[in-house]
């Protein structure tokens, strides 16, 4: 049937209907909607673009240890790749210790800036360099979630290698056993351990950060070594053990920041922070009965033992 003869044939009636017609107006009109209007799927989808469907997540990655306890540091969205960071952010988000990630959720697809520390951080120190990253959520539906990793760069004056590792060996008379009181290894250990070889490995991101020295034998130097100019990270302490230590060391470490003060396990690792010094006292408790076959202690206790020609030295934990 041609459109004419459909148009007459619905808007006349038929076979003397007394009814009357559908007005030519409204059949034009719905015909109009039919060819003009999107199908519902094509519908739907223009309507997905325009909501604000998108997330956009920001993993931070700490040069340190990132955030401790009482402090905070808050992340500013704004839009555009060049906005002005003098006014209020179109949203924030705020990570407490322990936190490294941050979402913002609901966005249109455009261009964005991302600006850390931001209004509302907290740190104890002002370590972290300041820094605004751009980034886009493309226009594409297919895609509502978008994320981005940003190195946290530290600032200028914490840069580098800032921190520092004091270690002290104690021996101690056998039988020694203070647990975890420091004042109680103190009162009985007060030999200081001369020629005893240690090592300081970096972990983690800083793997290749190795360093190697000897307790020294007289003077203010007996018993203690220094690892300077280190980059902050996490660090394993190592030990060629003198043959005469009766069991695994205790050790206790303290920091120049927050002066906290903890015993450790050989196995555990330093945190050590940018322009912190951590001072590690290793009490060594000595077997008498066993023969010195090469005396390296320099005070009343003798602490054998020395690190073979070639040998690296060991975990304390061996």
């Amino acid at each position: 049937m041609r459109l004419p003869d459909f148009i007459r044939s619905i808007t006349q009636p038929r076979d003397g209907n007394r009814r009357a017609g559908i007005p030519v107006w409204a059949v034009v009109v719905a015909l109009l909607s039919f060819t003009m209007w999107p199908p519902m799927g094509a519908a739907a989808h223009e309507t997905g673009t325009a909501t604000e469907s998108h997330s956009l997540g920001v993993s931070l990655v700490f040069p340190d240890d990132g955030l401790v306890s009482g402090e905070q540091l808050c992340v500013a969205l704004y839009a555009g790749s060049s906005p002005d960071t003098t006014q209020p952010p179109a949203l924030s988000r705020c990570l407490d210790p322990g936190g490294d990630a941050v979402a913002f959720e609901a966005l249109p697809h455009g261009e964005y800036s991302v600006l850390f520390p931001g209004p509302g951080s907290r740190l104890a120190e002002s370590r972290y360099q300041g820094q605004l990253v751009s980034t886009a959520i493309p226009d594409d539906d297919r895609l509502a979630s978008f994320g981005i990793d940003v190195n946290v760069d530290l600032a200028p004056e914490f840069a580098g290698t800032t921190a520092r590792v004091e270690v002290s060996v104690f021996g101690c008379p056998e039988g020694t056993n203070a647990g975890s009181d420091k004042a109680g290894w103190a009162s009985e250990c007060q030999a200081l351990a001369g020629g005893v070889p240690l090592t300081l490995s970096g972990t983690g991101s800083i793997e290749d950060a190795a360093f190697q020295a000897v307790t020294g034998r007289s003077g203010d130097a007996s018993g203690r070594v220094e690892f300077t100019d280190l980059p902050p990270g996490a660090y394993e302490l190592g030990s060629e053990l003198p043959e005469n230590v009766a069991s695994d060391p205790a050790l206790f470490a303290e920091s120049s920041i927050d002066g906290s003060l903890g015993s450790l396990d050989p196995s555990d690792t330093l945190a050590v922070r940018p322009t912190e010094t951590v001072a590690v006292d290793v009490y060594l408790v000595l077997d008498q009965d066993l023969v010195a076959s090469d005396v390296i202690g320099l005070t009343d206790l003798e602490i054998t033992g020395s690190l073979p020609d070639g040998a690296d030295p060991a975990a304390l934990v061996d």
